[in-house]
């Protein structure tokens, strides 16, 4: 009887995920930071979260980008270190769940002279900005 009950429950499961093709109470959407180099020079760039993201070398008008989704404890950062050669240009939290969950779901980091502009998709919350430390 118990094996009966447990087969019932998975097999209505089980078609409760197939007619939405993607749960999205299980898995949340995707989130992307790209960020963009406007700069003369090469800007270097490292970031991590849980784990390392890796070193990239921008060259001007180049862009990085990566997706992630946010965890259930609403917990996601993404932080990334900024460099000119071997000048450090400043540690950046590129995403706190805080402070961008509803600015952005595609959130656009461009490197200008003065520092860092991140945008997103809702005008009147989209603009963040840091300043190079050098």
């Amino acid at each position: 009887m118990f094996t009966e009950i447990i087969m019932v429950m998975l097999f209505i499961c089980s078609q409760a995920l197939q007619q939405n093709k993607e749960p999205t109470y299980l898995i949340r959407p995707f989130t992307r930071i790209t960020i963009q180099n406007n700069n003369e020079y090469l800007l270097g760039v490292h970031c991590k979260s849980k784990d390392d993201i890796g070193f990239r070398s921008l060259k001007k008008g180049e862009k990085y980008s990566y997706k992630f989704h946010i965890n259930f404890p609403n917990s996601t950062l993404f932080f990334c270190r900024f460099s000119r050669g071997l000048i450090n240009k400043g540690v950046f939290d590129l995403y706190v769940v805080d402070r961008d969950y509803n600015r952005c779901t595609k959130c656009l980091w461009k490197a200008e002279k003065d520092g860092l502009y991140g945008n997103g998709e809702f005008p009147k919350l989209a603009l963040v900005f840091f300043k190079w430390i050098k």
